[in-house]
């Protein structure tokens, strides 16, 4: 595996730099960070996090909620979300999205002493209610997700911030990044799906993309990043940590792939277009290449996710939560490679 890890020509913050912050930063240093930097005593929850140490805050003088973020900032990653959610609040403020809560000296980013310069920097924000939403079970409730991510693509368009030009293991835009870790997949079919995948990304979405309408896109719009409430309503939108300047398609490309294709690959499909396409129509060379890019970021869930978990198996459970719909998706789409979808 070593000479794996060897041959990756990616950016090196995706592969574990950030993770440091997840076990440097505890509770206690959450609610000391607080108390210095907020001006209130407060106590912290951890929350779960691939890559950032992330924390549930509660203020204890009034019982009010924020979200604290712990990563790696040099690369100016934190001052790229604050600057997203800040457009975000001024472009749409209706979009259930987190407001950046500043520190009692106002400032919204916070570097953080560290034995490298300028390594870990936190930001806070106020905290949205609601649990993940694991599954999306109605045609009606798929329908609001994916028309929920065209007015956030509508409200980002026209922004810009130099973090967001930024080379990042999760960008289906350059998805032969990964080509190497599908060698960590144990099942050699679900390998040789993921090979195929990719292999038609280079010969048919690759070409094509330099073309195509781009902006600064969420990039991780998949049910673990949206609460919903007990009724399935909608509540947040969350982790912008993903934020990269990219073809606009791989937005939905990748929210698609984190959909059960229970009614067949096309069908998802369609229903992610007609839905999208109420708010934010797409353009026919969009459409063209949206089942190669599906198909490339299921790829890349099952490659990265086995990769890392050689890598880790005390947090194997973790990091391999989504592969296995990622493989469903797959094979769902094995018969509609590179093709059109019928029902469109």
């Amino acid at each position: 595996m070593a000479k794996l890890v060897q041959g990756l020509a990616v950016e090196s913050g995706n592969l574990g730099h950030s993770a440091a912050a997840g076990m440097k930063y505890d509770v206690a240093e959450a609610e000391k960070l607080w108390l210095t930097q907020y001006g209130s005593a407060a106590r912290a929850e951890k929350i779960a996090s691939e890559l950032d140490a992330v924390f549930r805050v509660k203020e204890v003088r009034d019982g009010r909620e924020y979200l604290l973020r712990i990563g790696d900032n040099r690369a100016g990653i934190a001052d790229l979300q604050v600057a997203v959610l800040d457009h975000i609040a001024a472009s749409a403020p209706g979009l259930p999205v987190a407001r950046v809560h500043k520190s009692s000296a106002a400032s919204a980013v916070i570097p953080l002493p560290s034995g490298q310069d300028g390594r870990y920097a936190a930001f806070a924000t106020t905290f949205l209610s609601g649990k993940p939403l694991a599954a999306l079970r109605s045609l009606s409730q798929r329908n609001e997700l994916f028309e929920l991510l065209a007015k956030l693509d509508r409200s980002l368009d026209g922004f810009s911030h130099p973090g967001a030009r930024r080379s990042l293991l999760w960008d289906v835009s350059r998805a032969d990044q990964v080509a190497l870790m599908t060698k960590a997949i144990p099942s050699a079919g679900l390998r040789n799906l993921a090979d195929s995948a990719l292999e038609d990304w280079r010969a048919l979405a690759a070409p094509r993309l330099g073309a195509l309408r781009r902006q600064v896109i969420h990039n991780d719009f998949n049910p673990s990043n949206i609460l919903a409430a007990q009724d399935g309503a909608i509540t947040g939108i969350i982790d912008f940590g993903d934020v990269i300047d990219a073809p606009l398609i791989c937005d939905l490309a990748t929210a698609i792939a984190y959909q059960e294709p229970q009614h067949g690959f096309d069908t998802l499909l369609a229903t992610a277009v007609a839905a999208y396409g109420r708010d934010l129509p797409l353009l026919e060379e969009e459409i063209a290449i949206l089942p190669i890019l599906v198909r490339a970021r299921a790829a890349m869930v099952v490659a990265i996710t086995h990769w890392r978990a050689a890598q880790n198996p005390g947090n194997r459970a973790y990091l391999l939560r989504n592969a296995p719909l990622a493989s469903r998706l797959l094979e769902s789409a094995t018969q509609r490679r590179g093709g059109a979808f019928a029902s469109l």
